[in-house]
């Protein structure tokens, strides 16, 4: 901690896990020193608390230099700031802002969330997977998952996505949970985020970039994610242009932008959808789900909202359906991309908040349907004239 309270400094070292070094301001305030170059490499701090008695200027400098050289260190302020000043903080690297007296809840989850942030290191690709082309809008591209009904697994396909295509492409893929009442996303991988959905389309994040890139949460798996707000309420407001905005400011920093969606049809979701590049349509095996598939698509293609890269992914398959892959293609008028087999073990890693991507053990059927799945969106759909080869559930 930099020139921060007694009184701060002690109540973060009995916190469990920490170790606190602290420095007052006459120590770090001359220019002539340089904080970075006194920090040992090989053991780095998580977080860096820049206390409310150090110059503003300095703690800009120190910000600045924090970000460029150590960006793995989340760097915080004690204080409150004027809007401006903290648009200049983001800008600089800061993270976050920690109100005095702070409570004891808030300061372990910023003490966690930079552990988290420190322990995600490049995740190499995997062996033969998709190359991912480099961060720049150009190749920016938004995959939204959608179902006009709940409970067919959108969440859990979102999410193992997600930490699928950061294999591919390590710290270039972000999570939107943009299910505003009720998403589950930040829940099924177990993050406990400090800034969430209603900060991301406040003017302040509308307004700035960077500062928006501080409200995501770091993921071990080597992604971002954008959980959604605590109260069902928070967002009720939210209009079309916000969404759209939104999406807009993370395609300029993210090749990859996968967006879980609320059940239906909502007004978040399609503004989504007048963005995405890549569709992906989750149906179940049961003949209302199927049907509803039937009139979302119709309707999506008569509002002009049905990207051409579409992929049609049929979760939860079984045999004791009664119903057979070509009913289901039958019945929506697309072929079925990718057979997503039922699994019991998907919703206990969920509740356990590891994802099934994530054991060390990466087999059985459902893994090797999202790394397909995958695969085909890193490829970037098939090419103009693919044979389509009927898929049977096994």
């Amino acid at each position: 901690m930099l020139a921060s309270s007694q009184e701060l400094v002690a109540r973060v070292n009995v916190l469990p896990g920490t170790q606190v070094v602290a420095l007052d301001a006459a120590t770090v305030t001359p220019e002539r020193f340089d904080l970075m170059r006194s920090l040992d490499p090989q053991s780095l701090p998580d977080l860096m608390v820049l206390g409310e008695h150090l110059p503003v200027d300095r703690a800009l400098a120190i910000a600045r230099d924090s970000d460029l050289r150590y960006p793995t260190i989340d760097v915080v302020v004690v204080g409150e700031p004027e809007p401006g000043l903290l648009v200049e903080l983001m800008r600089a690297g800061v993270r976050d802002v920690l109100e005095q007296g702070v409570d004891e809840e808030r300061l372990l989850a910023i003490i966690r969330r930079a552990d988290v942030h420190r322990a995600a290191p490049p995740v190499p690709s995997a062996p033969g997977a998709p190359a991912a082309p480099p961060s720049d809008p150009e190749f920016s591209r938004v995959v939204t998952v959608i179902s006009p009904k709940g409970g067919v697994g959108k969440t859990s396909i979102s999410t193992n996505l997600a930490i699928a295509m950061a294999q591919s492409a390590p710290q270039d893929v972000v999570l939107v949970d943009l299910d505003l009442q009720f998403g589950d996303v930040a829940a099924t991988l177990d993050l406990v985020p400090t800034r969430t959905m209603e900060d991301a389309l406040s003017p302040e994040a509308a307004s700035d970039t960077l500062a928006l890139k501080t409200m995501l949460t770091v993921h071990p798996a080597g992604l971002f994610v954008l959980c959604g707000a605590e109260s069902p309420a928070a967002n009720e407001d939210v209009t079309a242009e916000q969404v759209r905005r939104l999406l807009a400011q993370l395609s300029s920093q993210f090749s990859w932008v996968v967006v879980d969606t609320a059940a239906g049809l909502d007004e978040p979701t399609l503004a989504a959808l007048d963005v995405t590049d890549d569709v992906v349509v989750v149906s179940t095996m049961d003949v209302a789900c199927v049907r509803s598939v039937r009139r979302e698509v119709d309707l999506l293609s008569d509002l002009g909202l049905l990207p051409t890269a579409r992929t049609l992914a049929l979760n939860l398959a079984d045999r004791q359906s009664g119903m057979k892959v070509k009913d289901v293609e039958a019945v929506i008028g697309l072929p079925v991309d990718i057979v997503i087999p039922r699994s019991s073990d998907v919703q206990l890693a969920a509740n356990h908040g590891r994802p099934i991507m994530l054991r060390k053990k990466r087999g059985g059927p459902f893994v090797k349907a999202i790394k397909s799945l995958s695969d085909r969106l890193l490829s970037h759909a098939p090419q103009a004239g693919h044979k389509h080869k009927r898929l049977e559930v096994a």
